[in-house]
């Protein structure tokens, strides 16, 4: 497969162009801090995941291509979700348990100086609330030293709910931070504990971004006169 990874794919061009317009026809979107996306090489972006839509709206938010993990269920079974999946540059992993060949797929991509997208929830919130992270981001960001830039979504759970077939006009707003600091992790002798403060200041940026996303989508309806559904 990765050998035709990041070829010139018209299916993934295809799609995000579809989601584009598609998050405008279902309501508007407003995206912030792309600034803060290196141009070029190996790049992790994390986020919140609430919502079905959060890996195409990452997608349509970023300029680059984005490779992302997938629940290996959606590679199984239906033939034509499967071929999708992966012209939409996702791979597989296993939910549950350590993923080595997920993990060596993640590693050999940005090795090649691509950009992966993760939520290190691990799964989608049924709440809408930040969820605790799995450990396995740790690893990635510190073996591969790959710049990491969180990100915080807000309206794509008001949009689509997990469960739900019914989809909902909503406000999205996207913010992307600055790449977190880890300098001073990379050479930490403790791996364990070194992967563990990762998690932790992962958590405590993607948490305020998903604040501040929230806030600003509140503002955007109350300039409006409305209440943020």
């Amino acid at each position: 497969m990765l050998t035709r990874l990041f070829d010139p794919n018209i299916v993934y061009v295809t799609i995000r162009g579809f989601f584009r317009l598609f998050f405008r026809v279902m309501g508007t979107w407003r995206v912030t801090g792309l600034e803060h996306i290196p141009p070029e090489g190996p790049v992790i972006i994390i986020s919140n995941h609430i919502s079905y839509l959060d890996p195409p709206l990452m997608g349509s938010a970023v300029r680059r291509t984005v490779a992302y993990m997938g629940k290996a269920e959606l590679f199984t079974g239906n033939r034509l979700l499967a071929w999708v999946c992966r012209k939409l540059e996702s791979y597989p992993v296993r939910q549950g348990a350590p993923d080595r060949e997920a993990l060596r797929m993640t590693f050999e991509i940005l090795e090649r100086g691509w950009m992966v997208g993760i939520f290190p929830e691990g799964h989608r919130s049924e709440t809408g609330e930040l969820q605790p992270f799995q450990p396995g981001l740790g690893l990635i960001a510190l073996r591969s030293r790959a710049p990491v830039v969180p990100c915080g979504f807000a309206g794509t759970y008001e949009m689509l709910r997990p469960h739900s077939r019914r989809l909902r006009r909503s406000h999205i707003e996207v913010h992307f931070g600055p790449p977190l600091k880890l300098d001073d992790l990379y050479e930490m002798e403790d791996r364990k504990q070194a992967a563990t403060l990762v998690n932790e200041r992962a958590f405590s940026e993607v948490r305020s971004l998903v604040e501040e996303a929230k806030a600003a989508r509140e503002q955007w309806y109350a300039r409006r006169g409305r209440k943020a559904p």
